[in-house]
């Protein structure tokens, strides 16, 4: 009876194939893990803190002036009217940022002119990926206040900024 060599025998092929298949599923999941940073996570959390009181000034300076606003989202994704109230006058170029809730890869900025009396108008640079929920948030240049929500796409394309200051209820 002949020998039969080892490479022609299934057995060792079958057995070499269990840790090929390991090596190049590690490597796929190496290169991906690499490839997407997520970007949740900072280093600098002291610094970090101390922006979010900075942001906290600007929320307060927003109520303080009475700043409300409506965005309205166009049909074609990134077309953009806001239509503010305000107890002082707002200045003519205001931003508007989309905050994707885990990727800011995929966070968007609008720059908004105003178009009337309380009405700003602008585009996106391209429209937002599907997401169950954004952050916006409305700013002046300057970084003096900042209204903000959360707009779950689910109802609709209008979201409320700003919590209006409620009046002394008469008796």
């Amino acid at each position: 009876m002949a020998r039969v060599p080892w490479f022609k025998e299934p057995w060792p092929w079958l057995l070499m194939i269990i840790p090929l298949v390991s090596v190049i599923v590690g490597v796929s999941y190496l290169t991906v893990a690499i490839k997407t940073d997520d970007g949740l996570v900072t280093d600098d959390y002291y610094k970090k803190g101390k922006a979010i009181n900075m942001e906290l000034r600007r929320d307060n300076a927003a109520a303080s002036m009475g700043i409300t606003a409506q965005v309205m989202f166009g049909g074609d994704g990134k077309s953009l009217r806001v239509v503010t109230t305000s107890q002082s006058p707002l200045p003519d170029t205001l931003l508007l940022r989309l905050i994707h809730p885990a990727q800011d890869d995929f966070d968007l900025t609008a720059e908004l002119k105003k178009s009337g009396d309380n009405m700003y108008q602008g585009n996106l640079a391209k429209v937002p990926v599907k997401a169950n929920h954004w952050y916006v948030q409305l700013e002046d240049k300057g970084n003096k206040w900042r209204v903000q929500s959360e707009w779950k796409t689910s109802e609709g394309p209008m979201v409320m900024l700003g919590k209006p200051k409620l009046e002394a209820a008469d008796n």
